[in-house]
């Protein structure tokens, strides 16, 4: 799974001006390494500084956290209902100190689990496109046959996969990899998974096909569309034509 996530779960994602110093600069005391916790609830992300140091800042999203009066910089997180579920890695950081009075910068992280209380389970997924609905631009097939499949996003799309839990809220599960995507015609398209993230869903020839999506016992399938054009050598853009 991704380091970086927590930086759209959470809405902590800090703005780190490098590595610096890890050490003694500070250390992270709260929430403890492993720390496991249900959406909605809230934790202290607490830090403090090393034996003759100073914490001068703490940055969190956009906002700059002083220390309070104990020289502790604290800032309380509420993990969102629709958070992602599983584990990743937390990371803060900012200035201190050092005993010289130099400024200095200190990156901290702590690995930190999110997971539904054991009475909440699924009852129904959706997937969709997250861009050009179910429609792809044209594919343009040249005249001794030969398809062009313009490469980039005009000829893929993510597909995005939720699940509705018991609790009434829909969570993103697309990068779960218990999820099985399978192509009903992959001369049309074809569904490319990437770990811990959305997959891509590719044109792969003109017609009519299904993308099936099954998570357990919960199905759901997205129709792809893809169309052909004529194929003008030369020819930047025709009749809605992709780019070539």
């Amino acid at each position: 799974m991704k380091r970086t996530k927590w930086c759209v779960r959470i809405l902590i994602c800090l703005l780190l001006f490098g590595m610096g110093r890890l050490g003694e600069a500070a250390e992270m005391v709260s929430p403890l390494e492993g720390a496991v916790y249900e959406p909605g609830q809230s934790f202290v992300v607490r830090v403090e500084p090393g034996a003759g140091e100073k914490l001068i800042s703490m940055l969190v999203g956009f906002d700059e956290v002083k220390p309070n009066l104990s020289g502790i910089s604290e800032y309380t997180v509420k993990l969102p209902l629709d958070v992602e579920l599983g584990s990743d890695e937390l990371i803060v950081g900012g200035i201190f100190a050092d005993r010289n009075g130099k400024h200095q910068e200190y990156k901290l992280s702590r690995t930190i689990t999110v997971v539904l209380p054991p009475t909440t389970v699924v009852t129904r997924i959706g997937a969709h496109f997250t861009g050009q609905k179910e429609t792809f631009l044209d594919i343009a097939r040249k005249s001794s046959g030969e398809l062009v499949v313009t490469e980039g996003t005009r000829s893929t799309d993510e597909l995005s996969v939720g699940a509705t839990y018991s609790d009434g809220v829909r969570r993103g599960i697309a990068s779960k990899p218990e999820i099985k995507y399978t192509s009903a015609n992959e001369k049309v398209a074809v569904v490319i998974p990437r770990v811990g993230t959305r997959p891509i869903v590719r044109a792969t020839g003109p017609g009519k096909t299904s993308i099936i999506v099954q998570y357990g016992e919960f199905p759901d399938r997205v129709t792809v569309q893809v169309d052909e054009c004529p194929y003008i050598e030369g020819e930047t853009e025709k009749k809605g034509c992709p780019l070539r």
